[in-house]
Formats: structure tokens, C-alpha cells, sequence
């Protein structure tokens, strides 16, 4: 219940606002990602419970009350997962396993991370493929972390209903589990690869005294954080992870791992990558890269030294308006449509490379542009096709060309993919040596 001495003197009241930016400092969850409209109702959902109908009475018991901060994560977040979800990523993970892991690693214990692991579904996925694949319990541990205690005490409980059991292969299930009234047990033996506990990947305190990894899922979480906290984020999963580990991420949060250390595996929309060790050398021999804000755009033919678009997060209001009427030269709009990417405005950068592609249908650096927001929305035809345009009218812009590589990959075109990354290696670099393999 509402504490009325909860306060401070003097303290003004806060609204629903200071309530988001609470929720994104506690779990990094960025409002415009979710909508505002999300957070008011599970706001209104524990106000009801608390018995409070003013919004800042209840902030104010957000703030003296730890367990409930935790009961509003917990009504926030809704799962949304199933076992085997998008099968690629996991039959990608069964191949290394037999391929990789098994021949070349006798006798070691696999360490694997599962962030955020939700109700335990990814989790269990993953220890059934252990076992299908024949590794067991005493050879494997999962650590399947979630922020929401309601979630792991569902993980633990191992019960699911059919919404978990989605499409027409369900062969495991006969395999791991057990009839449990109209639910379904996950088998004994499945558990004893998995250790659930709850904890906040964006902690100070979640790296310490941890090991690393060889391998790490951490699917669709990045994608509701700001720019600044999914790169806490790869920061803490790039530590943890092991040299030539594995990092799973969901298909729209792939393009945050550009100019880190990490190559793509082979296999087609898996969205895994492995930490290159090549690739760490060469950074660390190579020559910083100057920021976007640096580099003169005011020509046509922008530097071809621009680093690549990381992923962005889209906000609400930007703060330089997309205007195709304050300037005719392509240049300078080409300029505001970068500077409108690189602070995450990506419709409106997308929209201002629009107009101005319909009067000069000639910008490589255009094209490129769009490619990459479309790439970072997860829309990998049209991000090849749009790359396709820029090394058209620009044979040697280098970015294009390893994007174009990693695309092509990614939707299982090999043969374009080692074309497209041969030609990258052609044309001049940028001033640093990473690239994807």
C-alpha cells in the first residue's frame, strides 16, 4: 500500500513520465520501443493493486519500494516466446555443437548463456538440443537469466500450455516432457542442465565473479533499449563471451555488432556470430575512426571514410527536422539525413533520403543510407536491393560492399557473399582494418 511518508520535503511530483524514465534506468526499456500506452496501463494495472488513483502518489511508492519497482517490471514485461522459436538459430547452435564443440573439445564443460531467458523456453531449447546432440548434464551448464522474478519462477516450474508449442514439428515434445493435465513437464534430465536465477544484465555487479561463455543467446532485448544502453549491453556480452564463442541476437539487432569483433556464421537468417580473434588484432593495430560529425559531407560524393550505420534505436522527436526545401544541394540534405540517422531518427532519415532520391536518383551515399536502416529494421531483401543501387552508381564504395557481403550471407547466398566481400577487399579502406571475414 501507498506509504504517505514515503517523501521528501520539498519534493515536487512526478508524473507518468518520471515513471518511464525509472523503468529505463532500472531495465533499460526505452518507451517509444514499447509505447508509451504499454507502460500506463501496467502503471493503472499496480496503482489498482497498491490502491492509490493518483499516478504521483504511486511514483512516490516506486521510489521507497524496491519490491514494488519489481512487480511493475514484472507487469511490463510480457513474454512472448515458445520453444524452438525461429529454428534456424538453433539448428545453427546443433551443428557447431557436433561440428565444432564435440570433435575439439573432449572432456571440457560447455557454458552457455541465456539473457533474457524469459519463462524458460530458450532455455530448455537449448538443453534439448544438449541432449539430442548427446552431451550431458555433467558436460554442459545453461545460465538462464531473467530480470522478472515471475518469469523465473515459471522457468522453474517447467510447466507449459500449448501456446509454447508452436508449429507442426513437435516431436520433442514427446521426447522431454511429460502430460501434466493439459499442460506439459519438462523431463527431469532437461532441467539438470539449467541453473534459472533472477538478475539485470545491465547491473554493474552482473560481470563480476561470473566466467565467461562459449556460447550466449541474447535474442530481441537490445531492440528496446536506447542507442547508449544496447552498447552497455554488446559491452558486458562481448566480455563475457569467449574468443571464437558464439553470440545469438534477434534478426533486427544484428547490425549493432558492425565494427566490433564479430564474424557471421555460414548458416542462412541463424543471426549468429562467432568473436573473431583476427579481428580483435587488427583493431587494436588499426588507426581510430574519425565521428561521423568529423567527416565533410557538404559534397556529393561523401568521405568514403563514414563508418557504417550501427543499429538505432527510433525516437520521438528529432532534434533536426528532415527539411528537402531548405536546400537544393543534394550534399548538405544527404548531410541532414546522416546527422538525422546517427542520432536515431531512422524514419526521418529514411523519409529524407526518399525526397531526395526522387530529385537525384544519382546519390550512391543515399542509397546506402536506406539500405542500412532497412537492414537494421530486419528488412533484408530490401537492404540488399537498395545496397545493390549505391554499388551500381559507386563500384568501389567499400561500405556497401561489406554490407552487401554480410546480407547475402545472412539469406544464404554464399556465392554473392564471397563475390561481394572479394570486391570489398579490392577497393580502398576505411581507416580501420575491421571488416567482416
Amino acid at each position: 500500500m501507498y506509504n504517505p511518508n514515503c517523501t521528501r520535503a520539498g519534493q515536487p511530483d512526478v508524473s507518468l513520465a518520471s515513471i518511464a524514465q525509472l523503468l529505463q534506468e532500472r531495465m533499460g526499456l526505452y518507451s517509444s520501443t514499447v509505447g508509451v500506452s504499454t507502460i500506463q496501463l501496467a502503471v493503472e494495472q499496480r496503482m489498482r493493486a497498491c490502491g492509490t488513483e493518483d499516478v504521483n502518489d504511486y511514483a512516490r511508492v516506486l521510489s521507497c519500494s524496491a519490491t514494488e519497482l519489481d512487480a511493475l517490471t514484472d507487469t511490463v514485461i510480457i513474454p512472448e516466446t515458445w520453444f524452438f522459436r525461429d529454428a534456424n538459430p538453433f539448428a545453427a547452435f546443433k551443428q557447431w555443437l557436433q561440428e565444432v564443440w564435440q570433435p575439439e573439445h573432449a572432456g571440457s564443460t560447455l557454458r552457455i548463456l541465456s539473457v533474457p531467458c524469459s519463462s524458460g523456453e530458450e532455455a530448455y531449447t537449448l538443453a534439448m538440443c544438449l541432449s539430442d546432440t548427446g552431451i550431458p548434464p555433467d558436460r554442459a551448464r545453461i545460465d538462464a537469466i531473467d530480470i522478472s522474478h515471475t518469469n523465473i519462477e515459471k522457468a522453474i516450474m517447467g510447466e507449459y500450455g500449448r501456446n509454447s508449442f508452436r508449429g507442426n514439428s513437435l516431436d520433442f515434445r514427446d521426447r522431454h516432457f511429460q502430460p501434466s493435465g493439459n499442460r506439459y513437464r519438462i523431463n527431469d534430465q532437461i532441467r539438470e542442465y539449467i541453473s534459472f536465477k533472477q538478475a539485470n544484465l545491465l547491473d554493474d555487479s552482473f560481470t563480476r565473479n561470473r566466467d565467461s561463455y562459449n556460447v550466449i543467446f541474447c535474442r530481441n532485448l537490445l531492440i528496446y533499449f536506447d542507442r547508449k544502453t544496447q552498447d552497455t549491453a554488446i559491452d558486458r556480452l562481448q566480455m563475457l563471451l569467449q574468443p571464437d564463442g558464439l553470440l545469438f541476437l534477434g534478426h533486427s539487432e544484428t547490425a549493432l555488432l558492425l565494427n566490433r569483433e564479430f564474424s557471421p556464421l555460414k548458416n542462412p537468417r541463424c543471426f549468429g556470430f562467432y568473436r573473431d580473434t583476427e579481428l580483435t588484432e587488427n583493431k587494436q593495430n588499426s588507426r581510430p575512426r574519425p565521428k561521423r560529425s568529423q567527416l565533410n559531407r557538404q559534397t556529393v560524393a561523401p568521405s568514403r571514410t563514414a563508418e557504417p550505420l550501427p543499429f538505432s534505436d527510433i525516437k520521438p522527436v528529432a532534434s533536426v527536422k528532415a527539411d528537402t526545401t531548405a536546400s537544393n544541394n543534394p550534399g548538405t540534405l544527404l548531410q541532414q539525413a546522416f546527422q538525422l540517422a546517427d542520432e536515431g531518427h531512422l524514419g526521418e532519415a529514411a523519409e529524407q533520403c526518399e525526397a531526395l532520391l526522387t530529385t537525384y536518383d544519382n546519390q550512391a551515399d543515399a542509397y546506402y543510407l536506406l539500405g542500412l536502416i532497412r537492414e537494421s529494421t530486419g528488412n533484408l531483401i530490401e537492404a540488399e536491393q537498395l545496397l545493390r543501387k549505391a554499388v551500381y552508381l559507386d563500384p568501389v564504395h567499400h561500405e556497401a560492399l561489406v554490407h552487401l557481403g554480410i546480407i547475402c550471407e545472412q539469406l544464404g547466398d554464399d556465392t554473392n557473399a564471397i563475390r561481394f566481400r572479394n570486391r570489398a577487399t579490392r577497393t580502398t579502406k576505411p581507416l580501420t582494418t575491421e571488416a567482416v571475414k
